[in-house]
């Protein structure tokens, strides 16, 4: 209770500079509706997945999906800013590309999807200037975290609001986590309402739909987490989650902005674990791995996030077994074939 006051305190002392920040959002926002800054158009489908809060809507899975969707049906890319990175300027992902040259998420994406186009550049408009000249096949491109990214005008927003941390009991930045007032879903074409519990009824789904103010001309999709067979680092061997659950005694490591919710789903399965979190996107060094090896015994093994998987086996060098727990977004309602049909169709035009 203590701490929530403070909190509360805290938001209240800094509501001046969160009204400033909203201000000039704002006017930066009708600056481009007016014509004021100038916004790019592409004679191709370009789709800006991205998010209103900082970190931790699970966008990079949906990205994924998305990706793995329109792949089977199109050429495509995706381009990103390559958020902590240790390069600079546009690069494109090849088989040797580190992950420390495209950043963890991009990274991800290359893994999973070797077939897809991976670029990063912080500049979105000369990037994917550098994307159609690289490779003039490309039919559609996946603007990763863009929404904010008004340069380009994209056919398609798909925004993304995490169910635990509802628009309408936060502030924008600093006094929360808003980069943008709510107002800027006017501009999405799809929301999607992400880790959503996966009874979620369609009463309070009518709710959110009311609370977000989704429009006729808007789609609004829910998703859960749904946890996918856990796989050796090395090997790519599956193994059964329950029984990996049941026989190992788990040293869980992770970089990424909502630990809680992986700490949740290992208290559910009963696991038997240590949690070494760490901050979103972290750089793993030796000190690091000294630190996680504190918390092994002689049976321990360590499983992480897909997205911190390759940055921990440059550290670890197969001194500890290591484990990978992928995870996807599940639709609700049965609606993956409507979203589906709906970017698919969007890329036909």
């Amino acid at each position: 209770m203590k701490t929530l006051q403070r909190l509360q305190r805290l938001q209240k002392l800094l509501f001046p500079a969160a009204s400033v920040y909203w201000g000039v959002t704002f006017i930066r926002n009708k600056s481009f509706d007016w014509g004021i800054l100038k916004q790019r158009t592409f004679d191709l489908p370009i789709i800006s997945v991205g998010n209103i809060t900082v970190g931790g809507t699970g966008k990079t899975p949906h990205v994924i999906f998305i990706a793995q969707k329109l792949s089977a049906l199109f050429e495509i890319a995706t381009l990103s800013r390559g958020y902590g990175r240790k390069s600079r300027g546009f690069v494109c992902a090849n088989e040797k590309t580190p992950v420390q040259e495209i950043g963890d998420e991009p990274f991800l994406i290359h893994s999973r999807l070797p077939r897809v186009t991976v670029a990063v550049c912080e500049k979105r408009v000369e990037g994917v200037g550098k994307l159609r000249a690289l490779k003039p096949d490309i039919q559609a491109i996946i603007l990763d975290d863009a929404f904010q990214h008004r340069h380009i005008l994209p056919g398609m927003h798909i925004v993304l609001v995490d169910y635990n941390r509802p628009l309408w009991h936060d502030a924008v930045f600093p006094a929360g986590f808003l980069r943008e007032g709510r107002y800027a879903l006017r501009r999405a074409t799809i929301v999607i309402v992400s880790k959503c519990p996966p009874e979620l009824g369609r009463e309070e789904q009518e709710v959110w739909r009311k609370k977000l103010r989704i429009s006729d001309t808007q789609s609004l999709y829910f998703t859960s987490i749904r946890y996918a067979s856990i796989y050796h680092a090395q090997s790519g061997e599956m193994v059964d989650n329950c029984e990996f659950f049941a026989n190992n005694t788990i040293v869980m490591v992770s970089g990424v902005a909502q630990p809680q919710i992986i700490e949740q789903y290992l208290h559910e399965q009963s696991a038997q674990f240590v949690h070494c979190a760490f901050g979103d996107h972290h750089h793993y060094s030796a000190e690091d791995f000294a630190v996680i090896r504190r918390h092994c015994t002689q049976n321990s093994v360590i499983l992480t996030t897909e997205k911190d998987v390759q940055k921990l086996l440059e550290i670890t060098h197969g001194e500890v077994p290591l484990y990978v727990l992928p995870i996807e977004p599940h639709f609700l309602n049965h609606a993956e074939q409507d979203f589906e049909e709906q970017i698919v169709q969007f890329c036909r035009k």
